[in-house]
């Protein structure tokens, strides 16, 4: 019994405790202050009561007004920092535009010259040309449909016309290059059937004895010289001068070791006076292919190919196919 009377005492002190803590805190913030205005001249001095939870409400009413001010002032200074990058962004991006749009004149103008370059080179060739710009506008429409547009019109961009005429002449200009691509590979496949090619590789050696009446070099006599004496150091390599076939090779006691070699058109070409031979009978040989080494057997003075171009049964100057592709080094004495 005597215990719950002390619980019961202990617990009315607790709440009396707090009930004297919320007056105190309320006597606190419903404290009233007297604010005195007094002004200089003799009218009457002005009192303001307050109470210090109005005090305190307008100090945070006043921090929030402040607060949002700067708030403000912040987001507006953000805002206009933004709107100026992006101002600056937009001068940049017509600048690049207007230096896009001048590459593209420069190309279009480079495009034309090509063009004009092209046609009078194509005529040269004996290449007719045609306009197949009308029949098959392929690039303009593709460039239309990049774009988004059906046709260019008045009302369309000045440079995607320009783009797509540019687009047309090139697609007119594949033709042309095709058919002289064409007439250079035919070209090309002529030469490498005549004998033109510098018999002896990478084109060292030079002449001592062209084609047509020399003085022998060992007989002292005149004679019909039937090919070109062409001298060099011994062992270089000996190369066909045209596509050909292996049609003979052995030893002649005047040319020594030697390779014949049959090609298109009636030609045939010899090649005598060899250190080696690299080939067989009946061998496909390519322009350019070695064939042999440069030597002295036979009848010489010196280490040279001596080389001869026929045509069915006459024999040709080498001149006449060798300088279509070649400049020789000429030496004006005998070997």
């Amino acid at each position: 019994m005597a215990k719950k009377q002390a619980n019961h005492v202990a617990s009315r002190r607790t709440s009396g405790g707090r009930a004297g803590l919320f007056r105190s805190i309320w006597k606190r913030i419903t404290q009233k202050f007297t604010i005195m205005l007094i002004p200089h001249s003799e009218r009457a001095v002005l009192n303001f009561h307050v109470s210090a939870m109005t005090i305190f409400f307008s100090v945070l009413l006043l921090l929030a007004v402040a607060g949002g001010f700067v708030y403000l002032s912040s987001v507006h200074i953000g805002a206009s920092a933004i709107i100026q990058k992006q101002s600056a962004e937009l001068v940049q991006s017509r600048a690049n535009l207007d230096s896009v749009l001048g590459e593209v004149q420069d190309v279009l103008k480079q495009a034309q010259s090509f063009d004009q370059e092209l046609t009078s080179t194509v005529q040269s060739l004996g290449i007719e040309l045609t306009d197949e710009n009308d029949s098959a506008p392929i690039a303009r429409g593709d460039l239309a449909s990049f774009f988004n547009l059906e046709a260019v019109g008045e009302d369309s961009v000045r440079e995607v016309e320009e783009l797509q005429n540019l687009s047309d002449m090139l697609a007119g200009a594949i033709s042309p290059l095709r058919d002289m691509r064409d007439v250079l590979d035919a070209q090309k496949n002529l030469l490498s059937d005549l004998p033109n090619y510098w018999p002896v590789g990478g084109g060292r050696g030079f002449v001592t004895m062209e084609f047509g009446p020399n003085i022998h070099p060992v007989t002292g006599q005149w004679y019909l010289h039937k090919g070109f004496d062409i001298a060099g150091t011994p062992g270089l390599p000996v190369v066909a001068s045209a596509n050909g076939k292996v049609v003979e090779l052995g030893f002649d006691p005047g040319y020594g070791m030697y390779v014949w070699l049959r090609h298109k058109w009636g030609f045939r070409t010899r090649y005598s006076h060899l250190q080696s031979i690299g080939v067989s009978e009946g061998e496909d040989v390519a322009q350019g292919q070695r064939i042999g080494t440069l030597g002295n057997s036979g009848i010489s003075t010196g280490a040279h190919l001596d080389f001869q171009v026929w045509l069915g049964t006459d024999v040709v100057d080498p001149a006449a196919f060798l300088t279509i592709s070649n400049d020789f080094n000429r030496w004006s004495g005998n070997r």
